[in-house]
């Protein structure tokens, strides 16, 4: 039958706590200790881990921040640069138009002047042409000086004539 041992079981049970001191001593404190590293790296690799996500978080944010605040300057230097250019354009019409004015002014003024002086330098031919037919028809009948006199009268009213008219011809001019 069975028979109980004490002492061999006593025996083993130390040998048994022997073994397990010794164990303990080489194996598990070593096993604790390489587990513990491993846990510290994991721990550290995930923290570095996270501390680059939140780097790179921050500097997307940042970059999103800049090219948002990029687009509004580049939009402003748009909107800037349109109204500057329609204000240089309307500037430069404005100028040519004043030119454009100025020169049409003159140069009416200088036809006006123009033909005046033709119409002068004509009806001082034509009256010089006159005394001659005058002289020739009337001979000399008449006293040139008295031939003169009616002349340059007849000259003034037909000056004064041509004045009028150019005067009426400007107006309605003016008014188309």
């Amino acid at each position: 039958m069975l028979t109980i041992d004490l002492p061999l079981i006593v025996a083993q049970l130390i040998t048994f706590l022997i073994g397990l001191f010794l164990l303990w001593l080489i194996a598990y404190k070593p096993l604790t200790a390489m587990f513990q590293a491993r846990i510290d790296k994991i721990r550290g690799d995930l923290k570095a881990a996270d501390d680059a996500r939140q780097d790179m978080e921050a500097k997307k944010k940042a970059y999103d921040e800049q090219m948002a605040k990029l687009t509004d300057q580049t939009q402003e230097l748009l909107r800037q640069a349109t109204r500057e250019g329609v204000a240089l354009r309307d500037e430069i019409v404005r100028t040519a138009r004043k030119q454009g004015e100025v020169l049409i002014k003159r140069a009416e003024e200088i036809i006006t002047q123009e033909k005046a002086k033709a119409i002068k330098e004509l009806r001082q031919e034509v009256l010089d042409i006159s005394l001659r037919v005058t002289e020739k028809v009337v001979g000399q009948m008449a006293d040139p000086a008295l031939q003169r006199r009616m002349v340059d009268k007849v000259f003034v009213e037909l000056e004064a004539t041509s004045r009028l008219e150019a005067t009426s011809r400007l107006e309605a001019k003016k008014q188309a």
